[in-house]
C-alpha cells in the first residue's frame, strides 16, 4: 500500500482505487480519476450546463474539441459514479478563449485550467483539491505554473475561496465577453 501525505489529506492507493480522507468523518470516500473518453462527454456536458454562468456555455462540439486538444481532460468517480471533471491545456493549443490567450501572451510554461466542475452533492468534500493534486502530479515536468480565471462579476465566492485556500494568487484582472463578465487571473506555482 502506497501513501501520500499532503497537509491534512492522505491518499491511499489500494487495489487500484484511491481512498480519500479529509480529517472529517463524513468525507471518507473511494474515488478514482480517469481520462475522459468519448462515451463520457454526455455526462461532462450535462454537468457543465448545470453550472452556468460559473463556467462557460458549451455544446457537444465544444466538448469534442476539448477531447482532441486538451492536455488534461479527466473525470473523477466516487464509488464508480462520475461526479466531476477538469479540463487543462498546455500552451500552443487551438483554443480561442480570450482568457487562455491572456495567459499565453504572458507565460511560456503553464497549464491552463479551463474549467473544473464538481456536482453539488459532492462539493466541499475535498475533491477539487484532489483534482488539482492530480493535475500537479501530471504536469510537474511539463509546466511551471497552473493558471485559471475566476469570475468576480458575476461573483463566484466559492471558487475564489477554494483557489486562494489552495494557494493560487491573483496576477491580473480583465473585463471579458463584451464587458458582461470580469475575471480574476490566478496562478499557482507547481513545486518541482
Amino acid at each position: 500500500m502506497n501513501s501520500k501525505v499532503n497537509g491534512n489529506k492522505v491518499a491511499l492507493l489500494n487495489s487500484g482505487l484511491f481512498c480519500f480522507y479529509l480529517k472529517r468523518v463524513d468525507c471518507i470516500m473511494n474515488y478514482i480519476i480517469v481520462d475522459v473518453k468519448r462515451k463520457d462527454l454526455d455526462f461532462v456536458l450535462s454537468l457543465n450546463q448545470k453550472f452556468l454562468p460559473a463556467v462557460g456555455d458549451c455544446d457537444l462540439n465544444v466538448m469534442e474539441h476539448f477531447l482532441r486538444i486538451s492536455s488534461y481532460f479527466k473525470i473523477i468517480k466516487v464509488e464508480k459514479t462520475p461526479v466531476g471533471f477538469m479540463i487543462g491545456l498546455l500552451p500552443g493549443k487551438d483554443y480561442g478563449s480570450e482568457n487562455y490567450k491572456w495567459f499565453s501572451v504572458r507565460y511560456k510554461s503553464f497549464v491552463y485550467v479551463d474549467r473544473i466542475v464538481i456536482g453539488k452533492e459532492n462539493q466541499n468534500k475535498g475533491l477539487g483539491g484532489v483534482f488539482y493534486d492530480d493535475l500537479k502530479d501530471t504536469m510537474k515536468f511539463k509546466a511551471s505554473i497552473i493558471t485559471c480565471e475566476i469570475n468576480i462579476r458575476p461573483y463566484n465566492q466559492q471558487s475564489i475561496d477554494f483557489h486562494r485556500n489552495y494557494g493560487f494568487e491573483q496576477v491580473g484582472m480583465q473585463h471579458t465577453e463584451n464587458n458582461k463578465k470580469t475575471v480574476s487571473y490566478m496562478v499557482y506555482n507547481i513545486e518541482k
